[in-house]
């Protein structure tokens, strides 16, 4: 166990080992939101521009991640027995698994997350994902943290496995902590006064998480630079200790592959890009000064040449000058360097070949290569690979975050009788869950249909591999990122066919006459009521059923009824006729084909 002092000098030791990663963090991010200046050379009454050039590194990042983050990955659970016979309530256990992670990403807005967690993977070259209980929820909750706050426990990058433990570093205002820790306040003996100036002082806040406690505290007012050592401060102060229940550090640290550091690949055109701002800011400058060239007065022998009024007027404005004892009006004029233009697209082609941005993301075309062929092609080849290793990481790094999930459960609501919705598209019902009892184990996969491949090319290759026969329908529902559920879905199907197949039969049996009208009319009355198609024939039959009981006469003992004479839509209309029932010859073919069709579309 660390007691807080030894918390926060591991924390400043990560920090100043780690000030040169998060300083190209910054930088990155700077770049991304346009909040940089470019030096240019020192002109008197210069406006300042912004960043002129294209947003190649914001460009760069989205592009990546949306791709990335467009196809939801597929989470499976295996069962502990998969014996056919004896397994039947492990399988089941393992599907109440599976519905249950589904479930708590989904309360946890997942696919807005993971498109977050994708764009600090693209710009940062790292990630963080943690999972913590909510206890206003009663849920464990998924939670994306800002890697420039960020240390956890150093590995090998060779050493996948999760951290054994991790800080996170954040600012929080005196009125934030005042509100919340007691401890934190002046007359408690904490750092925060009750001056309004210290209460809108920004502290820097630290979370500290292990196997075996979660601990929150004070390190000192707030520093908002990355490109130096952190100074040691003052004031540490320890506000929360608790124990972490789920047992294990839920925190996972994705990082891009590199050879030996965390590296991005964005960072190494931050130069590049500058220059260009830089060069097309003095582009623009010429170009103002070409436009509105300064003006120049000779005045006659022995004269001093004056304005009448003694201002220049702007022509622009339609006011004429006046002058006095001029013999000569003069303009310096001058045109930009076509050569910067030249320079400016060389370093913005460097600058695409270095990050694998293709201009066509932007909806960019030249040269021959117009057909959406041509550019599906381009792209995919400048993309794809990208996107395949980042979504590569996700999958050896998101079954951690799942078995932090199912270890959060445990540790918090073990007892607890869950009752959550899935998140799945059309799912009626819920899952029921009980944590103690139905997480037998932990194991879970996480897998993306077509590593590298965006929604559309899925599907396309899907399909084509379903028309080869080289799947079967049960994996296509599994790998398509439309189907949540395979196994729903393909119940769906099959109920849709059913559905069909008693529809077409009720047809052919009213155009026949085999069917009266009127009990046609008695399953479509039920359908619009809410019933679907095999509710309104039950119901419809049972009316018919009690119709005929009362009209019917009661046969003597001993005696059978004659088929003919069934009760029911299964006594035909033979039956119908005998028991009172509106006969065959009051059938009207065209007045069936009209109740088919509103069955149809009822």
């Amino acid at each position: 166990m660390y007691t807080f002092d030894e918390i926060v000098g591991i924390v400043r030791q990560r920090q100043d080992v780690q000030s040169p990663l998060l300083a190209k963090m910054l930088d990155v991010k700077d770049r991304y939101n346009g909040d940089y200046v470019i030096p240019i050379p020192s002109m008197d009454d210069e406006p300042v521009l912004p960043p002129l050039t294209p947003a190649l590194i914001s460009e760069n990042i989205d592009a990546v991640a949306q791709r990335a983050a467009s196809v939801m990955p597929f989470i499976g659970c295996p069962a502990i027995d998969g014996s056919k016979e004896r397994g039947v309530r492990s399988r089941e256990y393992a599907d109440i698994r599976r519905r249950a992670l589904a479930a708590t990403w989904y309360q946890s807005r997942y696919k807005i997350k993971m498109r977050r967690a994708y764009r600090h993977l693209a710009g940062y070259a790292t990630s963080c994902l943690v999972v913590s209980p909510d206890f206003e929820r009663g849920v464990p909750r998924i939670d994306i943290r800002d890697p420039l706050g960020v240390y956890p426990e150093p590995k090998t990058y060779e050493d996948y496995d999760p951290p054994s433990n991790c800080a996170f570093v954040h600012g929080k205002s005196g009125d934030w902590l005042r509100a919340r820790y007691p401890a934190a306040r002046s007359e408690n003996g904490g750092p925060v006064e009750t001056d309004d100036r210290a209460r809108q002082e920004l502290w820097d806040i630290v979370e500290w998480v292990d196997a075996e406690h979660m601990v929150i505290g004070i390190m000192g007012p707030r520093y908002n630079h990355y490109n130096q050592s952190y100074p040691y401060h003052s004031t540490t102060i320890e506000l929360s200790r608790s124990i972490n229940r789920a047992g294990v550090p839920c925190v996972i640290t994705p990082g891009r592959v590199t050879l030996d550091k965390i590296a991005s690949s964005v960072s190494n055109v931050v130069g590049i890009v500058d220059l260009m701002s830089k060069m097309m800011a003095l582009d623009i400058m010429a170009t103002e000064k070409a436009i509105f060239p300064d003006r120049y007065i000779i005045g006659r022998s022995g004269q001093v040449p004056m304005i009448v009024g003694g201002e220049w007027k702007d022509g622009r404005e339609g006011q004429v000058n006046i002058l006095l004892d001029a013999e000569q009006i003069g303009e310096l004029r001058s045109s930009p360097d076509p050569s910067t233009n030249i320079a400016i697209d060389r370093l913005e082609r460097n600058a695409r070949i270095s990050t694998g941005t293709v201009p066509q993301i932007g909806g960019e075309t030249y040269g021959a290569l117009r057909t959406g062929r041509g550019i599906d092609s381009l792209m995919g080849a400048a993309l794809d690979p990208r996107i395949q290793e980042m979504q590569e990481i996700m999958e050896a790094y998101l079954p951690y975050l799942n078995e932090s999930i199912f270890a959060t459960y445990d540790g918090y609501f073990g007892n607890k009788k869950f009752s959550m919705f899935t998140g799945y598209a059309g799912d009626s019902s819920q899952v029921e869950f009980t944590p103690s009892e139905h997480f037998e184990t932990y194991d879970n996969v996480v897998s993306h249909s077509i590593p590298g491949a965006d929604i559309q090319a899925t599907t396309i290759q899907l399909g084509q591999l379903l028309g080869m026969k080289g799947i079967s329908l049960r994996t296509f529902r599994t790998k398509h990122p439309f189907i949540d559920d395979p196994e729903m879905e393909g119940r769906r199907v099959d109920e849709e066919q059913l559905e069909e197949a008693v529809l077409a039969s009720i047809q052919q049996q009213a155009l026949s006459g085999q069917l009266p009208v009127v009990y046609v009319a008695k399953i479509e009355k039920h359908r619009k009521k809410g019933l679907d198609i095999f509710g309104a024939i039950e119901k419809a039959d049972e009316e018919i059923r009690k119709e005929q009981a009362a009209m019917a006469p009661t046969p003597e003992e001993g005696q059978m009824m004659a088929p003919e004479q069934a009760l029911g839509l299964a006594g035909g209309p033979e039956a119908a006729v005998q028991q009172g029932a509106p006969p065959s010859n009051e059938f009207s073919p065209a007045a069936a084909e009209q109740l088919v069709a509103a069955l149809r579309t009822g």
